[in-house]
């Protein structure tokens, strides 16, 4: 396993968010939903949404029952999906380990629910070497823009994860 970072949220070439996962010089890159983009997003700049959100509402179950996040493992990528697990801790009122517990889970709200606890997210080596790329791919941000058709665009929606 290695211990993944989250560099952050962008848009790939067909218009959809994905999440980038970094270790040392590879990038894993893994598409996700707008929703859960934007929850990751959030978690990453600390934006206060004034009401929990779903990613929220999982962190704020977990503590009422003494559970704790303490890791996301992403274990396996078939046909073209990846897989993972959140990997849970639940203590007693006294503060003992009861049980470990793991949870079959989307990468992506998996991620979103690490961002907010400050759980570290690993991937298998297996994983990176099915879908990991050299850090080269993001660019030298030194490129021209590619054209782009917008006519389709949602002018309301808030997908600028630059901010």
């Amino acid at each position: 396993m290695v211990q993944l970072e989250v560099l952050g949220v962008s848009m790939d070439g067909h218009h959809q968010p994905v999440v980038l996962l970094r270790h040392d010089d590879r990038v894993l890159p893994i598409v996700v939903g707008l929703a859960e983009a934007e929850a990751i997003h959030a978690a990453l700049i600390k934006r206060d949404l004034g009401r929990p959100m779903t990613h929220d509402l999982i962190c704020n179950i977990l503590a009422g029952l003494h559970g704790e996040l303490q890791s996301v493992t992403i274990y396996k990528l078939e046909n073209e999906t990846f897989y993972a697990h959140l990997n849970i801790e639940q203590k007693s009122s006294t503060g003992q380990i009861e049980q470990l517990i793991r949870v079959d889970s989307r990468p992506s709200d998996g991620i979103a629910i690490a961002c907010r606890t400050n759980s570290p997210i690993y991937a298998s080596q297996t994983v990176m070497d099915m879908a990991s790329q050299d850090m080269s791919f993001l660019g030298t941000g030194d490129e021209e823009p590619e054209e782009t058709d917008d006519t389709d665009a949602d002018p309301d929606a808030d997908t600028d994860f630059d901010t």
